[in-house]
């Protein structure tokens, strides 16, 4: 797979996110995907398969009015993709930490990305 691929791979997963179109991003894994989140050092979500992403993903959207992850450096070799990203969500509803609904989360982060049969076939947002 040429890394322009992969390139394009990612920027069409980045602007499915942030559009919220579930069936979109779906469309772009591997049957197999794995999805998982990693915060201060630990894995605190973790997905396989496209059922699982796909709830995950659909109860994660109901948390936010707006998000915005804006891709800020992209590095491709053999095996993965890293990419670094600036966050830029606004909660739909209170959370249990405080957070309140119309309250702005910025989070700086870096999503690892891996590939098979032309498909992300792994992701891990760290943050």
């Amino acid at each position: 797979m040429l890394d322009n691929d992969k390139a394009a791979l990612i920027d069409q997963y980045i602007n499915s996110y942030n559009a919220f179109n579930v069936e979109q991003m779906l469309a772009l894994f591997d049957d197999s995907i794995v999805f998982e989140n990693e915060s201060n050092g630990e894995v605190n979500v973790r997905a396989e398969g496209k059922v699982e992403f796909e709830n995950l993903a659909k109860e994660s959207a109901k948390l936010f009015s707006s998000r915005n992850q804006t891709i800020t450096d992209l590095h491709i070799d053999e095996t993965q993709a890293k990419i670094s990203i600036d966050y830029l969500g606004v909660l739909a509803v209170d959370l249990p930490n405080g957070l309140k609904a119309g309250d702005e989360l910025s989070i700086k982060g870096h999503s690892f990305f891996e590939f098979y049969n032309g498909k992300i076939s792994y992701i891990k947002d760290v943050s």
